[in-house]
């Protein structure tokens, strides 16, 4: 879609980056990666020499740590593992907290207080959701993360790079805790970032994602129409939803809640994914839109800029407004 892909473009700006955006059936109607090149006068003047890597796709093949928006995961398997009584979870984050010796800070030391799921995940709490990877089966959240596309071959035919999940039994409670927060060893694409709330919009189904409609000879004709394909039920509808409504409250009253001036709901996470020893993050924003009637699932990412609150966010504020309007 020229005009989505136009506005993905404009919207990253000078930032390095992703975004990628596609439809509730798996086309991809936008997908942009910067820095990027210009494909007509690169056999004569190459890309600039001060670019960092503009030949690499980093929508696909660009894999980074996932920051919060990886607690939908992790929410997902608690849901999971737990049923309705969910909703009986609760925490007190007093900023920073000690677990068998490693130390968790929520984003700048932010307090949150007594929380439940609801809103350890609205307001994005790593001591909350560094306490509910202890209680995981990590077992079973390997699985959940693997029928999700980490660590396998996705239902697409363009190259991209397989996102990454370590977690087994042997891990340490360290390397949980971090993985549940979305740090320690995990890589992930914006390709397969997309996936993941596009198949929580679609009620636990995933679509095989696609990049080209129909072929065409040159006199117009169509040659060969290509159709939307499921990549199978990841999900019961119900974890679904209840993951889908805990996005809904990240715009609601959340670290979204900027999107909140549409005239529809929207459903999303942002995260900020640190990547060195200095803090830095990288600014993440998945989500999809209407929020109950879903149209278009996007993945935002920003390197190195912050917050996906304050980075991200207003990338995605863009694709909603240019495919569904104000």
């Amino acid at each position: 879609d020229f005009d989505m892909q136009l506005a993905a473009y404009n919207a990253l700006g000078e930032n390095d980056g992703a975004v990628v955006v596609m439809d509730r059936n798996g086309a991809i109607i936008a997908m942009v990666s910067k820095p990027d090149f210009n494909p007509n006068t690169f056999m004569t003047q190459g890309v600039d020499p001060d670019a960092d890597a503009p030949l690499l796709n980093r929508a696909v093949s660009g894999l980074y740590p996932p920051g919060s928006t990886f607690k939908i995961l992790t929410a997902a398997e608690y849901i999971i593992e737990n049923g309705s009584k969910y909703k009986n979870y609760k925490y007190v984050c007093k900023g920073t907290d000690e677990f068998y010796g490693n130390k968790i800070s929520c984003y700048g030391g932010e307090v949150h207080g007594k929380v439940n799921l609801n809103r350890a995940f609205s307001e994005s709490c790593n001591g909350a959701f560094a306490n509910i990877g202890l209680k995981l089966n990590t077992g079973s959240f390997k699985s959940l993360c693997e029928k999700f596309g980490f660590n396998r071959e996705l239902s697409v035919n363009f190259e991209y790079k397989k996102s990454s999940f370590v977690l087994n039994g042997k891990s340490d409670k360290g390397e949980i805790m971090q993985t549940a927060i979305g740090q320690g060893k995990t890589g992930i694409t914006p390709l397969e970032n997309v996936l993941i709330s596009s198949t929580i919009a679609n009620k636990g189904k995933m679509m095989a994602p696609y990049v080209v409609d129909h072929t065409e000879s040159d006199s117009g004709k169509q040659v060969k129409k290509y159709s939307p394909k499921s990549a199978g039920k990841i999900i019961d509808k119900s974890v679904a939803v209840s993951v889908k409504n805990l996005m809904k409250s990240v715009v609601k009253d959340g670290t979204a809640s900027s999107l909140n001036r549409f005239s529809y709901r929207v459903a999303g996470k942002t995260g900020s994914a640190e990547f060195d020893s200095k803090g830095t993050s990288h600014a993440w924003f998945v989500g999809f839109a209407p929020a109950d009637n879903p149209k278009i699932a996007v993945s935002i990412v920003v390197e190195g800029a912050g917050t996906g609150s304050r980075y991200a966010v207003p990338i995605a504020e863009k694709m909603f407004r240019e495919y569904l309007g104000d």
